[in-house]
């Protein structure tokens, strides 16, 4: 028996020393086994599986002006998926919040500058002077949106030229020739009044905080800057005698007491308008060429055209407004600035400044670049040699009065205040607001 027990203890002993052995050789080779490292991101794209590049991009167009732009920074999000971009077009709320923003020096990566490249925005633009695309800027349009140091604010699409914008088939059909003068086109509009029975409005406009103010901006210059007499420079050095600004809201209240104006102005949108224009239902429209591809979206066989602007002395001739219409600028302290530079690149390419050049049936701002104006081709042509001159607030208004003409415009109409009440509230504005631009 003692010899049987020796055995049994000597298969155990044996057997926990092997089962140790192999637990150790387990161990080892299991220590042996490299632990899997994660493969570094090769993607041309990608930033080592960083978040994406955020760009904000505001634009102060709307409708389809916009959707040209906004599908431009989709198809850069296509081609650069390591950016992302937040496209914005408030409307009319744009320029009150780019001063919030300006005051509070935090401004969007890639902002619109609305006619206000240099005077409004050039402390908060960067130099574009040294992009590819900087000398194919038209010549004659290099002073607008370039200093005499040669920085260069915005990427300009196109060039504006604008004036009332009209449907030709009214016209043709009531026999009206395109007015030279202010009472011309006073008389047009009584022409389509009576002789559509009122079924045709022969002005279209909405209260929608930008729209009204375009009346005033375009018809301050027959009255103040145009004729060989004018207020261009008591304007300047702030001695206009703001009494003679009575003809612009006395005419504009005659307008809409004689329904010339449609009277559902303070409920209707500028959306409103377009369809109605397209429909024709609307003779006129203060807008630019633009209104005319928003109206033909809704209808393709629209026929429209832009005037110049009526003189309103005898002597003068008609003009058009012009300067800025569409651009990009890069704000000099962006977070994001060479993806903002990358972006504003890829904008400048002929293909695409030709889009918003087609889209705006404008010249083109860059060398190079070959549109179709359509009818407004033979419009360019024939008024070839008529005078542009820059829109009125951008050389003679300080920051801020396109709300107080708009404001006005709609108490004038409300019955609120008096033409003559208009004049003072402009005169009291426009010495306020040069007071806060000189502290």
């Amino acid at each position: 028996m003692k010899k049987i027990g020796t055995l049994l203890l000597l298969v155990t002993v044996l057997t926990m020393l092997f089962a140790g052995c192999k637990n150790n050789d387990a161990k080892k080779e299991s220590a042996s086994v490299p632990e899997k490292s994660t493969p570094e991101v090769t993607e041309p794209n990608a930033k080592n599986n960083e978040d994406p590049i955020q760009l904000t991009v505001w634009t102060n167009v709307v409708g389809k002006h916009a959707e040209v732009l906004e599908n431009m920074a989709k198809e850069f999000e296509t081609l650069n998926p390591n950016i992302q971009i937040d496209f914005s077009a408030p409307g009319g709320e744009y320029e009150n919040m780019l001063k919030v923003k300006m005051a509070a020096k935090d401004m969007p990566d890639i902002f619109s500058t609305h006619g206000w490249a240099k005077l409004r925005y050039g402390e908060f633009l960067a130099d574009l002077s040294d992009r590819e695309w900087a000398d194919k800027v038209t010549e004659s349009f290099k002073p607008i949106v370039s200093d005499e140091e040669g920085k260069l604010y915005v990427l300009p699409f196109d060039q504006d030229q604008s004036g009332p914008i009209y449907n030709t088939a009214i016209f043709e059909e009531y026999g009206i020739e395109i007015p030279a003068t202010l009472d011309e086109f006073m008389a047009a509009c009584e022409t389509i009044k009576t002789k559509s029975n009122e079924e045709i409005t022969p002005i279209v406009c909405a209260a929608e905080g930008w729209e009204e103010a375009q009346f005033f901006d375009f018809f301050a210059t027959p009255l103040l800057i145009s004729p060989e007499k004018n207020e261009a420079e008591a304007l300047l050095d702030r001695t206009f005698d703001w009494n003679k600004w009575d003809v612009l809201p006395e005419k504009w209240l005659e307008m809409f007491e004689k329904g010339y104006i449609n009277k559902d102005i303070f409920t209707v949108k500028f959306s409103d308008n377009i369809a109605k224009f397209a429909e024709g239902k609307a003779a006129i429209g203060f807008y630019g060429p633009y209104f005319i591809e928003e109206a033909r979206a809704l209808n393709p066989e629209i026929k429209a055209d832009m005037m110049p602007i009526p003189a309103i002395y005898d002597g003068d001739e008609p003009t058009f407004a012009g300067g800025e219409k569409t651009t990009f600028g890069v704000w000099k302290d962006s977070p994001n600035k060479e993806a903002a530079m990358a972006f504003i690149d890829f904008c400048a390419q002929k293909e695409n400044v030709a889009k918003v050049c087609a889209y705006t049936k404008l010249p083109p701002a860059i060398e190079g670049v070959e549109i179709n104006a359509g009818e407004l081709t033979k419009t360019y042509e024939k008024y070839a040699n008529l005078r542009t001159f820059p829109y009125f607030d951008r050389v003679y208004l300080p920051n801020g009065m396109w709300d107080v003409m708009c404001k006005n415009s709609q108490s004038l109409l409300g019955k609120v205040i008096t033409p003559r009440e208009f004049s003072e509230n402009m005169e009291s504005e426009f010495n306020r607001l040069h007071q806060l631009q000189d502290n």
